[in-house]
């Protein structure tokens, strides 16, 4: 049964018939369809033996028992999610900020009561940076 549609355009019967010949004409589409599919590469699959030795080979070369901290190990090459990188020069940082914490405290409390420091070690100072500053 041949229906004429109404929808896009005149879709007459002898139309729809003259695809349909011309799609049977065709050998090059039987002829794909006629050739087998290609064969998959064959997936090469580790025994649990081997994927054992690779485990364990990882974990020698990630692995130190040193308790020094001398740098990065030279088997780490990634970062494990989560993990953050070691910084470097937080001693440092904080010896300067605790002297600089102590140095304002001492001026305060010199600011406040000047007689804490004594005499001779003013004129001492005094004498250490008129050596290098005309006072």
């Amino acid at each position: 049964m041949q229906r004429a549609s109404k929808g896009f355009g005149t879709n007459s019967p002898t139309r729809i018939a003259d695809l349909r010949a011309s799609l049977r004409q065709q050998p090059a589409a039987e002829a794909n369809l006629a050739r087998p599919p290609k064969p998959r590469k064959a997936v090469i699959r580790e025994s649990e033996e081997d994927r054992a030795a690779k485990a364990e080979k990882q974990a020698l070369a990630q692995h130190t028992t040193s308790l020094l901290k001398g740098g990065k190990p030279a088997g780490k090459h990634y970062k494990r999610p989560g993990e953050r990188n070691e910084r470097k020069g937080t001693v440092t940082g904080f010896v300067f900020q605790l002297l600089f914490v102590l140095c304002i405290a001492g001026g305060v409390a010199y600011a406040l009561d000047p007689t804490i420091l004594p005499e001779e070690w003013k004129a001492r100072a005094l004498e250490f940076v008129s050596q290098y500053v005309k006072v």
